[in-house]
């Protein structure tokens, strides 16, 4: 990837899952430019930490307006603090579909 930061766009692909510890929101820079770039697309960087065998994945980057809108009501309330977030997507490219699911912890 063009950044230190893990995109939603590429870790779907596989499944995985995390502890959210909070989020903000962020600009976006597309795959291959600077990280710093400032003309990126609005997006909402998710601060995570790695469960189970999963791969370490302490934050995530969402430019998906499908899934921001799955998880606007969690952030917006707080109530995603603590949550197992768990995803996996079947199809792809504009066919492509992304399942979230968001649990407590057990």
């Amino acid at each position: 990837m063009g950044s230190e930061f893990n995109r939603w766009s590429q870790i779907v692909r596989g499944p995985g899952a995390v502890t959210i510890t909070g989020h903000h929101p962020v600009q976006v820079p597309a795959l291959g430019d600077d990280p710093l770039a400032m003309d990126g697309r609005p997006g909402v960087r998710l601060l995570t930490l790695p469960l189970d065998d999963s791969p370490p994945i302490y934050s995530i980057d969402i430019t998906s307006t499908a899934a921001i809108a799955m998880l606007e009501g969690f952030l917006s309330t707080g109530a995603h603090v603590g949550k197992r977030l768990t995803w996996r997507s079947g199809g792809t490219g504009r066919f492509r579909r992304d399942t979230i699911h968001l649990k407590p912890l057990i």
